[in-house]
Parts: C-alpha cells; structure tokens; sequence
C-alpha cells in the first residue's frame, strides 16, 4: 500500500482510510506545519536560489514544513503580500523592509541569502569602447529593471562613486530576462544593471561586457566600503512572536542550504533543481560559478553590510541623512544564531 503494511483484501476499506488517516499523523510521521511564503522574483533569479534548492533537497520537509511558494514579478509585491498578512515569510531584498519602515510597517530579516549585491553593470559591447569606466556613464541611458527597484537604487551609488548623480544620465525601466536583452539589443539602452542569469546570458550571447561586477567583494569595495546585504527570508514582528518554532524552522532549512551551497558544485547543485528552475542547464551553471562568491556562508546577516544597505538608500533619497535608522531596526539574528550553535 506504499506505507509498509500489507492489508489484506477483505479489509473494509473504511478500515483501510481509517488506518491511512492516522498514519498520516503518527507512524508516518507529523502533519507538516503549511507555511505561506511570497517570492520576489519569478522563478529561477540565481539571489534567490535557497529557496528553490532546500524545496528540491526536502529541507523544509524535514523541518516538519510544508511550504506554499508563490512567485511574483518583483520584490515590492511580495513585500506587500507579506505586511498584508495574506503570507508569513518573503524572498526579498532588505531594502523592502527599509521602505516600508518609512511608511510605518516593519518587516525584519531573519536570515540572509547574499551578503553582496549579485549586480552586474553591462555595457553594449559596441559601446565598449566608448564607454570604459563609469566615470563614461554621463549622459548615457542605463536600464534598470524598475524604478525604485534594488537596482535602481545601486545606480545611485555606482553613479556617485564617479561624482555623478541620477540627474546625469537617463534611467530606463527594463525589466529582466528577455525584457532586458531585447532592449540592450535593440539599443534603446546603453548599459543596464543586472543579475544573473541574464548576466551570463548576455555575456555568452556577445550583446555586452562587464564594466562593474558586484558579485565579488573586491568589485562591491570599489563602490562600499565592505558587504551589502541584499536578499534574504524576511518576516513580520507578529510571526517572530506568536510562532517561534516556525521561525526557527524555516530558518534551520536556509542555512542547511547555505550549507549545501558552500560545499557542492554549481553542476551538483543543478542537478537537484527541476527544469522549470534551471532551464538551460549550461546557461544556468555558469551563472551559479558566476554569482555564488556573492552568496551568504552561513546565513549570518551583518550590520556592516546593512549598513551599505542604508547607505544606499541614503544615496538614493529613499532615507533622509538626518538620524537614518540603525541596521538593528531591520534584522533579526537570534533565530539564524542558533541554527548555526552560536
């Protein structure tokens, strides 16, 4: 019967039900506890890889958790779903919780993804020549994949790093994927700021080079001084406190994957994912070798790289420079604390 007790066939099938039923929650293990959970990104964005593999690797199943993910078309939407009540976690970018801070909400942190920015500066490779540093970018129309999104926050500061501001140049919302490449082929753009996979694809389709790659520390350093914390699994105050367990569970499967993530190759760690998250299987590869130094080690998120955060925001006008809020005000560590015994 797939539960591993023969029932004999003059059993009456009430019977049977009955037994079923009950080994659903006893022999057979718990009833998993259904956790509804927002994405903000649609399917296969390489910064939110965690939750696509510890769904693949049953980490949430072990941690007694039947996780609901529902994928959105960017990380606003999500961080909406979230403060509406209609979700308990969210995929997104701190820069979420930052915002709705300032509209009177508060969402917190609770363990991280990336603790760069995983954000590419792409140029038309046409225009390589033209354009060779960002101090080049004056005048230029960059594309970002929404107004107010994190990459168009990150604009900012790239920008000012060389004495500019977003006044100088033209700021073209352009979405991602194929959105974005189609207007880097068609040159309504001149240069965009991107994640991987459309990064990579770019790059292997000779449509763009790199001018500023952020998913390394060296290259984030030329722009902030140390990590940025970017994505993470984000949650209200009411969740933390009503239901801890569910917290700490959520938060144990995450740096288990983390975990996974450090010791596996970007080809053992496709190969647990399913197509509809891969896709092209070698495209996918390479943007996982490409992206993963950006990737979070353990979970852990900083003040330092909260603080690169604001900073940003700072930049962006998002934050006043006047008393701007303290990282502590966005993240809350102890449950990723203690999956990692510290």
């Amino acid at each position: 019967m797939g539960f591993g007790i023969r029932v004999a066939e003059w059993w009456p099938r009430a019977f049977v039900a009955a037994t079923l039923a009950l080994c659903a929650v006893t022999a057979c293990g718990a009833e998993k506890e259904k956790v509804h959970l927002a994405m903000g990104s649609l399917p296969g964005n390489i910064v939110y890889l965690q939750i696509d593999l510890a769904l693949a690797l049953g980490y949430f199943d072990q941690e007694g958790l039947d996780v609901k993910v529902q994928y959105f078309d960017g990380g606003t939407g999500a961080a909406r779903a979230l403060t509406s009540r209609e979700f308990d976690f969210s995929g997104n970018s701190i820069d979420h919780a930052v915002i709705l801070r300032e509209s009177g909400q508060q969402i917190y942190m609770v363990a991280s993804f990336t603790d760069l920015p995983c954000v590419t500066l792409v140029v038309r490779k046409d225009l390589r020549s033209q354009i060779r540093s960002i101090q080049d970018l004056k005048g230029r129309r960059i594309g970002v994949t929404a107004l107010g999104a994190g990459t168009h926050v990150l604009a900012a500061s790239v920008l000012r790093k060389a004495g500019y501001s977003l006044r100088d140049v033209q700021i073209v919302p352009v979405g991602f994927g194929d959105s974005l490449i189609a207007a880097i082929s068609e040159k309504r753009i001149d240069a965009a700021l991107t994640t991987d996979p459309t990064t990579t694809r770019l790059l292997l389709s000779g449509t763009a080079s790199i001018l500023l790659d952020m998913t390394n520390a060296e290259e984030t350093k030329a722009i902030f001084d140390g990590p940025y914390q970017f994505t993470g699994l984000l949650t209200r105050q009411d969740v933390m406190r009503d239901h801890p367990s569910r917290v700490q569970a959520m938060v144990n499967a995450i740096v288990k994957t983390n975990t996974y993530i450090r010791g596996h190759s970007a080809a053992e760690i496709a190969s647990q994912l399913p197509v509809s998250i891969v896709g092209d299987r070698y495209i996918y590869i390479k943007s996982l070798e490409h992206s993963r130094p950006g990737f979070s080690r353990d979970g852990m998120i900083t003040a330092a790289g909260v603080q690169n955060n604001l900073q940003s925001q700072i930049t962006f006008g998002l934050v006043s420079p006047n008393g701007p809020p303290a990282p502590g005000w966005f993240l809350a560590d102890r449950f990723v604390r203690a999956a990692a015994g510290r």
